[in-house]
């Protein structure tokens, strides 16, 4: 009678906690990605190309993923951009090397990440130098690239203005810079 008690009170317990630990099946994470290393034609570094990424999950499985990276002016990545590319990248107050991958274009079109860099200020613009580069890099494969819209992003003007990501369903995230 004791152990059918006890069983008892185990199942609840993992029933109570089983539901109020799923109060969302929709999450966003953050973290960093490192692209390490890098080529262009005699020259070779050593140096991580640091992006910050922010990844929509539904359950288990990656419904969009951004990825930013802001390369410093010394930075030897810098050969990967074309002369115009790297002009466009300087005269902004803020750039960013953008990689956006969407599972489903029906449910996360990639048009409601341009409109909401658009609200926050800034233009978009092609990388398509930089990304025959980035995609030659050893870990592009690996990471599937391929699949990712590649471009940059500019701020002309600084201001305090916060990069928000909002999609539907899933909790607004501020894009720290």
């Amino acid at each position: 009678m004791k152990n059918k008690h006890v069983w008892i009170l185990i199942v609840i317990i993992l029933i109570s906690t089983s539901c109020s630990t799923n109060l969302s099946k929709n999450l966003v994470q953050e973290n960093n990605f490192f692209l390490k290393n890098g080529t262009f034609t005699d020259k070779m570094w050593k140096e991580d190309l640091v992006f910050q990424r922010n990844s929509w999950y539904h359950e288990l499985t990656l419904q969009f993923d951004l990825m930013l990276a802001n390369i410093p002016p010394q930075s030897a990545f810098n050969f990967w951009f074309s002369k115009g590319e790297l002009e466009e990248m300087m005269n902004c107050a803020d750039s960013r090397v953008v990689l956006a991958y969407s599972l489903d274009t029906k449910d996360i079109p990639y048009s409601s990440i341009y409109e909401q860099f658009e609200k926050a200020g800034y233009a978009r613009f092609d990388l398509l130098e930089f990304k025959k580069h980035l995609l030659q890099h050893p870990d592009a494969a690996l990471n599937g690239f391929r699949l990712y819209h590649i471009f940059g992003i500019c701020k002309k003007a600084k201001d305090a203005k916060p990069l928000i990501v909002n999609f539907p369903g899933y909790l607004e995230k501020i894009i720290s810079k």
